[in-house]
């Protein structure tokens, strides 16, 4: 990403919420743990990300399930852009588009989020999961940002 696409958000960031949300997140439980997603770094308008993929999310070719691929981009595309939301907001995944590129084999992924567009209502993001160097996986997304009742 470019010093000037990262630049964009400061004044949204909230370096707060970030390291709160780094420091918990391999306490999450549920899917994000099953997964083990863990984020490493979160900047303004970025997250990067690494998850361990077990032998059990293989499809009997031998290759990581693509929904496990979907359900982590899904997570750190949703997680980027909670540091730039007033706290207590809260974001829903309403369309998340994918491209599978290359197979997945367990083992360490890294994956890396990132904010195109935000507004008020609603945010478009970028994600990409890594494996051996290589892009594996890449998605485009929306998140609706809801406003506390």
């Amino acid at each position: 990403m470019s010093a000037e696409a990262h630049t964009q958000w400061v004044d949204r960031f909230d370096a707060d919420i970030a390291e709160a949300m780094r420091a918990m997140s391999n306490d999450i439980g549920g899917l994000p743990q099953y997964l083990g997603i863990e984020l490493m770094e979160i900047g303004p308008g970025t997250v990067d990300a690494r998850a361990t993929l077990g032998e059990e999310l293989l499809t009997p070719s031998g290759n990581v399930h693509g929904g496990c691929l979907a359900s982590i981009l899904d997570h750190i595309t949703g997680a980027v852009i909670y540091p730039l939301m007033p706290q207590g907001y809260w974001g829903a995944t309403t369309e998340l588009k994918l491209n599978y590129i290359r197979p997945v084999q367990a083992g360490i992924v890294e994956a890396t989020a990132s904010v195109l567009a935000m507004t008020n209502r609603s945010a478009v993001v970028r994600g990409e999961i890594l494996a051996g160097g290589r892009v594996a996986c890449a998605a485009q997304g929306t998140i609706t940002i809801v406003a506390p009742r």
